[in-house]
Order: C-alpha cells, then sequence, then structure tokens
C-alpha cells in the first residue's frame, strides 16, 4: 500500500478521481504531500462522502491546519505525518467546446402538400463549471471521470426534447414548411438556449454557447422529393419575379421615358397622317407633347404653330397646355391630343392644364370639354 507524496493531475476530463498512475488500487495519502492544482483546475477532497477543503491554483502542502475536518475524522494530531484515505477530485475549470448533438428524425407535415416530411437537427454546445461541489455531489458521484462523452449522453434527452418541442412549435406559429427549416436555426438557438441553461444550472455547470447547426429533411422519400423539386421550382420563380419588379422599380423613370416615346410616336403618326397635316411637323409636336425632357422643342415648335401660352406667359391661343410634373409646362397641343394622352395614361384627372380665356390653372377633369371622354371612367375609390 504505498504512501503518495505529490498529487496531480494532468488530463482534460471535466473531472477526474485522482488515484495514483490512474490505477484504482488502495492508496494513502500522508501529512505534508504535496498537492499540485494547475491554474485551469480545482481540487475537492472528500472522505466518507463528506467534503474536507476545496483548493484553488498552486502548490499546497497538506497539513490539518488546511483541513481541519481531516483531522477531526481521523483523529490526526497537530504535526503527525501519518498518512490516511482521502478521495481527491480534480474538476476542469476551462470551457469545453465542439460538445456536439443530433436529434433523431420527426415527421412534420407540409402545409402545402399535406405530406409527413422527416425532420432531424444537429448542433453544438460549449460549458464550464461554475460550482465544482455541485457537481460533484448532483453528478459526478462515485464516477471515476466525467468527460464531454459522459455529460452528452447524460443531457441529451433533455436537449433532444427542446430542440424538437421548439422547431415544431416556431413552426407552425410561422407556418414554416419543412423545407425551409434552415432559415430558422438561430430563432430556435435562442428559443432552446435558456431551457438548457435552466438544467445545466441545477448540476453546477454554465453554458457558454448553444448553436443550432442544421435543421435538414430526410429527402430519400420519393414523395418528399417531389416536394423538393417543386418547392425550389417555386422558390426559383419567385425571385426570379422579385429581381425583375427590383430592376422595374430601379429603372423605372427609363421606363416612364420608353413608355412616353412609345406614345409620342403613335401621337405623331396620328398628327402627320391628318388632312392638312404635316408629317414632320406631327412628329415634332409629338416628342413635344410626350415627356419634359422634349420641353424646348415643344416650345419652339409651339411658337411657330400659335403664340398661346399660359397665363404668366399669356397671350390668346386657341389650344391646349399642360404639365405633369406642376412646374414644367407643355403645348401647345390640340384637344384630341390630351385625349390620346390620357387613354394612354400619360396624363390624368389631376394633371394641370390651361387653354385661351382661363384665368388659371385646372385639373384636366374640371375642363368641360373633358366630360366627353371622362364620363366613361369609374370615379376613384374611397380609402
Amino acid at each position: 500500500m504505498a504512501l503518495i507524496d505529490v498529487v496531480f493531475y494532468n488530463g482534460d476530463d471535466l473531472v477526474y478521481k485522482w488515484s495514483p498512475n490512474g490505477n484504482s488500487e488502495n492508496y494513502q495519502l500522508k501529512l505534508g504531500s504535496q498537492l499540485v492544482v494547475r491554474e485551469t483546475q480545482t481540487a475537492v477532497f472528500f472522505k466518507e462522502g463528506k467534503l474536507l477543503d476545496i483548493f484553488g491554483p498552486g502548490t499546497h502542502t497538506i497539513h490539518s491546519n488546511n483541513i481541519p475536518i481531516l483531522s477531526k475524522l481521523i483523529n490526526l494530531p497537530f504535526g503527525s505525518t501519518s498518512p490516511f484515505f482521502a478521495e481527491v477530485y480534480y474538476v476542469n475549470n476551462t470551457v469545453l467546446f465542439d460538445s456536439k448533438f443530433g436529434i433523431h428524425s420527426f415527421n412534420l407535415i407540409e402545409p402545402q402538400f399535406k405530406i409527413p416530411v422527416s425532420v432531424s437537427s444537429r448542433g453544438s454546445y460549449a460549458l464550464k463549471v461554475a460550482d465544482p461541489i455541485k457537481l460533484l455531489t448532483l453528478l459526478a458521484g462515485t464516477s471515476k471521470v466525467v468527460n464531454k462523452e459522459m455529460l452528452r449522453d447524460y443531457f441529451r434527452g433533455i436537449i433532444n426534447q427542446a430542440v424538437k418541442n421548439s422547431i415544431v412549435e416556431i413552426s407552425k406559429r410561422d407556418s414554416i414548411s419543412p423545407l425551409a427549416l434552415e432559415m430558422i436555426c438561430d430563432e430556435v438557438s435562442t428559443s432552446v438556449r435558456p431551457i438548457v441553461e435552466n438544467v445545466l444550472i441545477e448540476y453546477g455547470l454554465e453554458l457558454k454557447m448553444f448553436n443550432i447547426e442544421g435543421i435538414p429533411i430526410d429527402d430519400s422519400d420519393p414523395k418528399v422529393m417531389a416536394i423538393v423539386q417543386d418547392y425550389q421550382r417555386i422558390m426559383s420563380e419567385d425571385i426570379e419575379e422579385r429581381m425583375r419588379l427590383k430592376r422595374r422599380a430601379e429603372n423605372i423613370d427609363v421606363f416612364k421615358v420608353e413608355r412616353s416615346f412609345d406614345t409620342s410616336e403613335k401621337l405623331a403618326e396620328n398628327l402627320g397622317s391628318t388632312e392638312g397635316g404635316n408629317g414632320v411637323m406631327g412628329a415634332m409636336i409629338g416628342l413635344g407633347v410626350a415627356t419634359p425632357i422634349a420641353n424646348n422643342l415643344g416650345n419652339a415648335i409651339g411658337q411657330n404653330f400659335s403664340n398661346a401660352q399660359p397665363p404668366e406667359l399669356s397671350d390668346n391661343s386657341a389650344v391646349y397646355f399642360y404639365s405633369v410634373d406642376g412646374k414644367n409646362k407643355i403645348g401647345p397641343v390640340p384637344f384630341d391630343v390630351l385625349v390620346q394622352m390620357f387613354q394612354s395614361n400619360i396624363v390624368t384627372r389631376e394633371t394641370k392644364v390651361w387653354k385661351t380665356g382661363l384665368p388659371s390653372w385646372i385639373n384636366l377633369s374640371q375642363l368641360p370639354e373633358s366630360s366627353s371622354f371622362l364620363s366613361n371612367e369609374p370615379p376613384a375609390l374611397e380609402p
């Protein structure tokens, strides 16, 4: 029965019950022995299930003064070097990373296709010891070693059930297809973490990290595979439509100008083909009508065609002017051109217009003659 003079442990287990050379044989310590505790460790002395003392980092000489309970248990005299039996546990205080977990597959009903889809989940967590005494008394017990694998097995049921319940609850609440569960990994992690934390605290452990890394489906079932293909097609079409709308929104001004020029070409053809009309003049007027970009050109043509101007630059003219932005005037144009522009959505009921004899600009709908083509339009919807 050996007498041990130096006690130390260099391993990385979470809890290790010390014995010489890792053997399970009986051994004796004696007062005056050296206890070596590293920076990442805590050493705890037990005898017959009773806590004797806790030692932090450093090299400690064991004597009755620093383990007074031991002296009372075995009646050691002061200054004695007598041998004694005691259990020494080393507790690892570092953060234990990369503890993996995975839950067994379970079925979720795909809401659109009404078919059960097999779902699983995987993740990782990291923890450290917050209370060595709780850990030893409630979890380690008489075990010689407690490592990451033992912890994983011990808490597997709690983690699996919490993750499963969270996935079911979130997917049901937000009507998420099993095919899109990867998008809620962070939300599931946030939901499950406090549940796992509360359990670990009871055992003297602190959760430092909890992460859901994936929520995959089992696509080996032909029915599920068909759903996946349909889902991918729908998502592809949706993304394509979103990109199309985005490009249109980014180029809305260009679109309006192109549409205005398309309309102006039709107007120019109509004007150029009327009796007594001039094709070149009609095209030029069409361009002047279609958009404020051609405002100067329209004004120049208007001066050759008529001297009519709005009130602030007024004179007498029998043709119309309009403004699409409330700032720039466009014209002069004949009445039938205004009608065609309204039908092409270039002008609206609220577009400002002016003609000879009016004291100020008014809405198109306020022109008496506009009733001939506005009367067939439905009224605006009330909000």
